[in-house]
Order: C-alpha cells, then sequence, then structure tokens
C-alpha cells in the first residue's frame, strides 16, 4: 500500500490509541496526529505522562484501560483502535487486570460502537523459548510462566477469539524494538553501557531480532487498513538478525566507547550466583516465589500469611515492609552493588532468562506480514541506529561519543 493511499486512508479519522504515553503508542500518535492528519484520542491514566505526545493535536481523554466505563466512553464515535496498552507494574494480578481486563474492555467496546479496525500490539515473547532456526506465526504459542509474556497471550488469544465472533481485529507481534524514546532496548542500553560493562555470552554470538519503532508503526497503520489482516496475527521485525555483539557495539559506537566484555553462560551463571549468593532452602524458597507470580499470590492469599501480613503491618516500619517485597520480587535493593574488578567499570549480572536470550538463534520470518499486509521494513539496523544515535545526543544520552553508525 503507497504512501499516499496510506494517508488518504486516515485523513480526518477518527482513531484512539490506547498506551498513548508509552513508546510504541507514542510514536504511533505523533504519525497518525501529524502526518497522516488523522483527528487522534488517547485514552490516559496519567496526564502528568503525556507531555510527550502532548505536543501534538491529540484529544487526552483521562480513564483507565481497565474500567470498562472509560474505555467505553473513550470509543464512541472511533473509526479504529489502536490498543498499545499492558500492565507494567505491581503483582500478576494488577498486571492481569490492565493486560488481559483492559484488552476485553477494548474488544467490547469496539464492538459495542461499531470500530472499523482494532489492532492489538502483542509480543514475540508469547512464542516462550525459541529453538534455532527460522520462527513463523505457524510456531506454537504456550504459557512461560513469565507474567509479561503470559498476560500478553492470554490478551491476543482474547482477540483473536473475538475476530471469529464477527470483531474486525489483528493482532501484532513486535521483536526487539529499538528507536528513540525506547525504554527497554534504547535507554536502558545506553545507561547500562554508560554505568558499567555489559557481558556478551560466548563473545554475543547469539541472535538478535530488532525492528525500528517507525516499523513497528508501519505495520500498525497496514494492519488497519488490510481486509486480510482480521483475524490474523503477525510477527513484526527487521529486515535480517544481527548478532548480539553487533546490536551492542552499534550503541558503542553511539556512545563513542566500549564498554562490553566476553564470557561464557558458565561464567555468566556463576557471577550473577555470587552476586545473589548461594541459596539456602529459604532463598530457594524466595527464588521460587520471584520466579512464579502465580504461586506468590496463591500463598499470599492464605489466611495464615494474610493474618501474618495483618500482624506485619501494625509491627514492621514501613521501609522494613518494602525492602521485603522487593526481595519477593527480586526488584532494587536484593544484594550489593554489580561485580567489580579494580580499575574497571562494573560488570552488569544477567540472570538465567537473559543468558538464554542471549544465547538463542532464532530467526524470526516476516514473509506473512509481507504477503498480507504488504510490509517492508524502512529501515535496517544500520540506518536505524543513525536516528538513534542523532536522538541520543539531543537528549544528552550520549555526551562523550560520537553520533550513531
Amino acid at each position: 500500500m503507497s504512501p499516499t493511499r496510506i494517508q488518504e486512508s486516515f485523513q480526518g479519522r477518527r482513531c484512539l490509541v490506547t498506551g498513548g504515553t508509552g513508546f510504541i503508542g507514542g510514536r504511533l500518535s505523533e504519525v497518525l496526529a501529524g502526518s497522516l492528519g488523522a483527528k487522534v484520542r488517547l485514552l490516559v491514566r496519567n496526564l502528568a505522562q503525556a507531555s510527550r505526545v502532548a505536543r501534538q493535536p491529540v484529544e487526552l481523554v483521562r480513564g483507565d484501560v481497565a474500567e470498562a466505563g472509560d474505555v467505553e466512553r473513550a470509543c464512541e464515535g472511533v473509526d479504529f483502535i489502536f490498543h498499545c496498552a499492558y500492565g507494567n507494574q505491581g503483582n500478576v494480578v494488577a498486571q492481569r487486570r490492565v493486560t488481559v481486563g483492559g484488552t476485553e474492555n477494548v474488544c467490547l467496546a469496539a464492538r459495542k460502537h461499531g470500530a472499523k479496525r482494532v489492532v492489538h500490539v502483542s509480543t514475540v515473547a508469547v512464542y516462550g523459548e525459541t529453538r534455532p532456526g527460522d520462527l513463523d506465526e505457524s510456531a506454537p504459542r504456550a504459557h512461560s510462566g513469565d507474567a509479561y509474556a503470559d498476560t500478553k497471550l492470554d490478551a491476543e488469544l482474547l482477540v483473536l477469539e473475538e475476530a471469529k465472533k464477527g470483531l474486525p481485529a489483528a493482532v501484532l507481534q513486535p521483536t526487539v524494538v529499538y528507536g528513540p524514546w525506547g525504554p527497554a532496548w534504547t535507554v536502558r542500553i545506553l545507561n547500562d553501557l554508560s554505568t558499567g560493562r555489559v557481558i556478551l555470552v560466548d563473545g554475543g554470538q547469539g541472535l538478535c531480532n530488532p525492528v525500528y519503532v517507525d516499523d513497528v508503526v508501519q505495520a500498525m497503520l497496514l494492519a488497519a487498513l488490510e481486509k486480510g489482516a482480521v483475524g490474523e496475527h503477525f510477527l513484526v521485525s527487521g529486515p535480517a538478525p544481527v548478532t548480539w555483539k553487533e546490536f551492542y557495539s552499534a550503541f558503542e559506537g553511539v556512545l563513542g566507547f566500549t564498554s562490553t566484555v566476553s564470557l561464557s553462560a558458565a561464567e555468566t551463571l556463576r557471577l550473577f550466583e555470587r552476586r545473589f549468593g548461594k541459596k539456602g532452602l529459604l532463598q530457594e524458597g524466595l527464588a521460587i516465589l520471584r520466579e512464579s507470580p502465580a504461586h506468590r499470590q496463591r500463598i499470599k492469599r492464605s489466611r495464615e500469611i494474610q493474618f501474618l501480613l495483618r500482624v506485619g503491618r501494625s509491627l514492621v516500619p514501613s521501609g522494613a515492609r518494602r525492602s521485603v517485597k522487593q526481595r519477593l520480587k527480586g526488584g532494587a535493593g536484593t544484594s550489593a552493588s554489580p561485580a567489580r574488578t579494580d580499575g574497571e567499570k562494573p560488570i552488569q549480572p544477567m540472570g538465567p532468562g537473559g543468558i538464554r536470550l542471549s544465547l538463542a538463534r532464532t530467526r524470526v520470518r516476516i514473509d506473512k506480514a509481507r504477503r498480507i499486509l504488504g510490509y517492508e521494513p524502512a529501515f535496517d539496523f544500520p540506518s536505524g541506529m543513525q536516528r538513534v544515535g542523532e536522538w541520543a545526543h539531543w537528549a544528552n544520552l550520549a555526551r562523550n561519543g560520537a553520533s550513531g553508525r
């Protein structure tokens, strides 16, 4: 589909974006309201986080995607709904309320108000730990025990089930999305390299499947317009994978210095265990509770634990309670600072999940998106990183180096 036809299709049309203050939703809102001339409405829970998108001519509607009434009001009169919101705060119950419950609210409101298309943003993580070789949409999806991946999977299955009942909806599964403002795969990478040394497991020869954020936005627009997208799910990635060494080297190029270290998988795991300590019975129990939110919630709901929690709230200072909660969730304050070698920046430890991701040699296929949506990535990795480098200097995240390479 040509850019001219895309612009004509969205010019003056009413679009709702949930999660519009986030990374992908924010960039989509900029494109819709800016170059495409759409009438964009954002459902925003916290208006204080809307400063970036508020520069565009958008309508901000205060509300929570987990509240059915808020979603129904936001969906009234819109043609296209882009559902980017998901739960990333609190325990698994809170995350599920937003990711799954919010998606159900969007589907019901879209059906009631006759939206022409719902585009739901999921993730490649729904495929769990992938095998070496090609990955396409025929691969099995299954729950993995990870709260983010599992709630995303339940949400996308809900959308696809609603599509079988007549809802005009499509699901996108982006891979490693990077670009300006990207919290996980851009800002965090730059910060990690600036403050410590990042591990390249086995020299970083595993495969990363990056996709520039504007290409994800392109896929979303196409999914909203193409008739063949209804009821389908699409992997969305860049034109080709890169090694993790190439991925991090590009960010080092933005910063102007190297800050990675090659370790074997065994060395990486030992470093992680040294930092977090050998686990006795109690520590193993805490680790299980950290790694299994579902088990944590079941235990928390028991009569005995509820009694202890009531006693604890009345006797234990709030600061100590926060420390215990952080340890259960594996958050900040769980141990000492990162491992350090004298005279060098500390090494950022990597857990088992990160090690598995680093060793994976999966090549994500985008043949289906190309065939049905007409999707074609506009950015290969070097051109996307050129944009990242320019933005990083503007944002003062790369004070010491040259612009991207």
